[in-house]
């Protein structure tokens, strides 16, 4: 019992393959924390870069966990930073609370937007979030 299925050997995710993914995956991720710094002129580049891999792992789990596959996932992303960027320009506000209050309006639009979607499965949930 201690094999690997056909399917999984068929696909090269033994154990072994595995572990070196993840090493590999860790050595790049250290990489980039070393050579983060050293950007010099490009820290609002490596922001971006964040963001959007903050981004990717949010969608990855939507998928990965729940096999829920969301066309409408930027809405949240977009909305929030909609809103801190607003309130930073025209209320005035220092970027810290402009952080908050964009991660507040992304919940708040998630909520909204979740108490319709969630009790949806399958291509339905899918249209939902199309629609936004």
């Amino acid at each position: 019992m201690n094999q690997p299925t056909g399917a999984a050997v068929a696909a090269g995710q033994t154990r072994q393959g595995r572990g070196v993914q993840k090493k590999l995956l860790y050595g790049l991720l250290l990489a980039a924390l070393i050579l983060a710094p050293m950007a010099g002129a490009y820290p609002v580049f490596v922001l971006k870069v964040l963001c959007f891999a903050l981004f990717a792992c949010a969608f990855n789990l939507l998928i990965g966990y729940t096999g829920l596959l969301s066309f409408g996932h930027a809405a949240f992303f977009g909305g929030a930073a909609y809103t801190a960027g607003h309130a930073m320009k025209v209320w005035g506000v220092t970027p810290e609370v402009g952080l908050v209050l964009g991660t507040l309006a992304g919940a708040l639009i998630g909520y909204v937007v979740g108490y319709i979607a969630i009790r949806r499965q399958g291509i339905y949930f899918s249209m939902i979030t199309l629609a936004l």
